[in-house]
């Protein structure tokens, strides 16, 4: 079975977090973008150096989701074929990432997923390692009301919302969308 991880964090604080654990286990984080009027994919992968404009592309209106992987990509290797982190031997490699978006009035829930049921064993100790230094910020609580999952938060005046499900059929901006319809985690 594949594995998910919720948590609603700043994505600034999350990668603040992750990057210890991510250059430990030679993992790299990557941010997809589609163009909504061409389809074409782009990918942003974060380091030091560009950081800031790494984060910024949460807030893009072509922001689609991002990835983590312990794939060995060479410096040669092209990694903007679209599904590319989505097929084999890349995909044994990663973990999949949504949401993060985050403004005055709201924060939107980051969800994980392991992509492969058979994971690599990188993947594997990565994700895991990742967990639990995730749940070690301070301040952090253990649930907020969504169902029978658990889903960890920093507390927040902001309301909290689903990851976008990149949808199509929804013609205002997801944050509308999450407001007028209710769908908003109680913290507790």
């Amino acid at each position: 079975m594949g594995q998910y991880f919720w948590i609603a964090i700043p994505a600034q604080l999350f990668f603040q977090y992750c990057g210890e654990t991510m250059e430990k286990h030679r993992a790299h984080a990557y941010i997809e973008t589609i163009n909504r009027r061409s389809g074409e994919r782009n990918y942003v992968k974060y380091n030091k150096e560009n950081q800031s404009a790494f984060l910024e592309s949460f807030s893009s209106a072509d922001y689609h989701g991002f990835f983590l992987s312990t794939y060995p990509f060479s410096d040669q290797e092209d990694i903007t074929s679209s599904g590319l982190f989505y097929d084999s031997p890349v995909a044994e490699y990663s973990i999949a990432g949504s949401g993060g978006y985050e403004t005055d009035r709201t924060r939107e829930i980051i969800h994980l997923r392991q992509i492969m049921k058979q994971a690599d064993k990188s993947a594997k100790a990565f994700f895991a390692a990742l967990q639990r230094n995730l749940k070690k910020i301070p301040d952090l609580r253990i649930t907020l009301k969504s169902g029978n999952k658990n889903h960890l938060y920093l507390p927040t005046p902001k309301s909290i919302i689903p990851q976008n499900a990149h949808s199509r059929l929804i013609e205002i901006p997801w944050e509308e969308h999450c407001l007028s319809k209710g769908l908003v985690y109680r913290q507790e």
